[in-house]
């Protein structure tokens, strides 16, 4: 599992949904997209792409800050509580692959981490995580692959 360098990550026409919600809530949320992309005739055109900007915990549960990105098939008018944006360019990325169970990634996430510390990279983007291989039951969570970018400052100061 190495960190790649000067990574780019780009998806176009992309619905944006950013809230703070549990793992269960997301899930729910996820399949309400669903609904309103077949609803709006729009296809979904590539892999989801999450957002994690922080983790707290409420009433015993752990309720992250996170934005859902859907990339679709067109520029399309969304209901209020999405937003649309046209592009998501993030350059200079720093790129880990996890592959495995979902409920290991925070060990590639701090394989993530220690990298940025001893190479004094300069972080200026949240993790963004791409899924590219998804579990559609329970026995394939162990072959689940996600991509996880974070900007990075060109700078060397």
């Amino acid at each position: 599992m190495r960190v790649r360098e000067n990574q780019e990550l780009i998806m176009e026409n992309v619905l944006s949904f950013r809230g703070k919600m549990t793992q269960q809530q997301m899930q729910e949320e996820m399949v309400e997209i669903g609904q309103v992309l077949q609803d709006l005739g729009v296809q979904k055109n590539g892999p989801v792409m999450t957002a994690t900007y922080a983790v707290e915990q409420m009433d015993n549960k752990q309720v992250m800050d996170i934005e859902l990105l859907i990339p679709m098939n067109r520029d399309i008018k969304l209901p209020k509580e999405y937003t649309f944006k046209p592009i998501i360019k993030i350059m200079n990325a720093l790129c880990i692959r996890h592959e495995g169970h979902p409920a290991r990634l925070q060990d590639t996430i701090n394989r993530l981490n220690a990298y940025i510390l001893e190479h004094n990279k300069q972080v200026i983007t949240a993790a963004y995580n791409v899924t590219v291989k998804n579990a559609e039951s329970q026995e394939e969570l162990n072959d689940m692959i996600i991509d996880i970018y974070v900007g990075c400052s060109p700078c060397i100061v």
